[in-house]
């Protein structure tokens, strides 16, 4: 069964012991993508592949420089924090009461862009390096 994109959930928090906050009215993509590396070994046998996974949380919306649980001002002090802080997220698919989740910890590679160009919507769109694999989840 496919799903329609239209139950999405993601809360960021700053540990320690960070406070959630459910930040998707902000965003226009939250995903969470593999982009593996990738090796063949060559024996005498033949050449097998093998993959390491790299998980990126790749976020995407509008720039929220000072609203309350603003994900920019988030993003920005873990990246200028030293060293960079990481950020605890949970994010959900489905209605409520049968979400599924993956969770996890994410380092931003950048900073967040601060301003635009004029007459436009004032966005964003960065990768965040996810730190460890994901744990999978189902919420009640």
């Amino acid at each position: 069964m496919a799903y329609l994109i239209k139950d999405l959930t993601l809360s960021l928090a700053e540990p320690p012991p960070g406070v959630p906050a459910q930040v998707e009215c902000q965003l226009s993509t939250a995903e969470l993508v593999d982009n593996p590396t990738t090796e063949d070994i060559t024996t005498f046998c033949g050449t097998e592949t093998f993959a390491s996974p790299k998980y990126e949380l790749h976020l995407a919306g509008w720039q929220d420089y000072g609203a309350v649980a603003a994900v920019c001002d988030m993003l920005h002090a873990a990246y200028t924090a030293s060293p960079v802080a990481e950020l605890d997220f949970v994010l959900a698919l489905g209605p409520a009461g049968a979400q599924v989740t993956r969770s996890g910890a994410v380092k931003p590679n950048a900073d967040v862009p601060f301003g635009g160009n004029a007459g436009s919507a004032l966005t964003f769109d960065v990768t965040l390096s996810v730190i460890g694999a994901p744990i999978d989840g189902v919420l009640p």
